[in-house]
């Protein structure tokens, strides 16, 4: 029996907030198969921005993302030699978002989208304290565990959270992998720029429309699409307005390999436009450590190259004069969980 419909409600741009677009790529969700709804994504005449619409509504959350959603299961959905690669990839990457900063353990990070807090436990092992490390997640689960182990966990959406948290406080934000997911990014990067301290520093990665992947797989079976999950994708130029109207300045876009996109678009083609389904099974992104290590080498050196991949790193610093907000600085004592 084929999944019912989810439902669905139009929206505006989440960059500029128009309501001007076209449509530009269609398809299902190739992935989990949660509805037999057929998405499209649509891009904003105004700015420039890619996102889908109509999309579903937030009642549909547990749908879209099932049980079985990787990020829930990633340590046992990834293969062991890819966790173990991730991992060491993964260390170099945490070190580089502290290393600006001449006093370490004294340092205040916040990870939105903090999964299992895989990143705040390697923070804690370079040296930061505990207490001085938080989290944000829509996993109690997970939230509960961090908070017993010393870790400032906060479960919810940020912005159900973000009244907890203290503002000009943060000297490290990181967003990674999650702005394509949220209902308002405009918003999203507004707050984030409000809770980060002057001099502070967002360190944002998402995917890119840039990329050569992206291209390609335009019509619809770019694994960036994600359909339904992704609901905005950006590029350099909607970036820096979202991080520029936010207050904030941009540093420096960094191209990041996007090996899962490239596999997951064979996929996609594979299994639905080639109708080779038995082929498309050996496209894993999560599996298959051949396809990972070749896509990940091809983004690798075109990067280096100078060529914009699909996955994109963005650093952007707020500015060391006062803020224009007029509002107090809400306080560390007065964090709602910790009284």
């Amino acid at each position: 029996m084929s999944p019912s419909s989810l439902q669905l409600k139009f929206v505006r741009c989440g960059v500029c907030g128009a309501d001007n677009w076209h449509p530009c790529a269609s398809g299902k969700d190739y992935e989990y198969d949660t509805s037999n709804d057929v998405f499209r994504m649509v891009r904003c005449k105004e700015c420039g921005n890619v996102y889908l619409n109509p999309r579903p509504a937030e009642v549909e959350f547990s749908r879209i993302y099932p049980p079985n959603y990787y990020a829930y299961n990633y340590d046992t959905a990834v293969h062991p030699i890819a966790r173990r690669a991730k991992d060491w990839l993964d260390a170099g990457k945490v070190k580089s978002w502290i290393a600006p900063f001449e006093t370490k353990r004294a340092l205040r990070v916040l990870d939105v989208g903090c999964g299992n807090g895989r990143y705040l436990t390697m923070l804690h092992r370079l040296g930061l304290a505990k207490h001085q490390l938080f989290g944000v997640e829509m996993d109690a689960t997970a939230i509960d565990r961090l908070n017993a182990e010393g870790y400032q966990g906060f479960y919810g959406r940020l912005e159900d959270v973000a009244d907890e948290l203290p503002e000009n406080y943060f000297d490290v934000i990181v967003l990674l992998q999650v702005l394509e997911h949220v209902a308002n990014p405009a918003e999203t990067v507004r707050c984030l720029g409000r809770l980060l301290r002057p001099g502070g520093r967002l360190i944002l990665e998402t995917p890119n429309t840039e990329g050569l992947d992206a291209k390609l797989f335009q019509g619809g079976c770019w694994g960036g699409y994600h359909f339904p999950r992704h609901w905005n994708l950006f590029d350099r130029r909607t970036l820096t307005r979202l991080v520029t109207d936010a207050g904030l300045t941009v540093d420096r876009f960094k191209a990041l390999p996007s090996h899962a996109f490239w596999i997951l678009s064979y996929r996609h083609w594979l299994a639905h436009h080639q109708q080779r389904p038995r082929l498309a099974s050996l496209f894993d992104p999560l599996q298959n450590v051949s396809l990972l290590s070749v896509f990940t080498g091809f983004d690798w050196l075109r990067s280096k190259m100078g060529v914009w991949t699909s996955n994109l790193q963005l650093i952007a610093v707020k500015p060391k004069s006062p803020p224009l907000s007029s509002s107090p600085e809400r306080p560390f004592g007065n964090l709602q969980h910790l009284s």
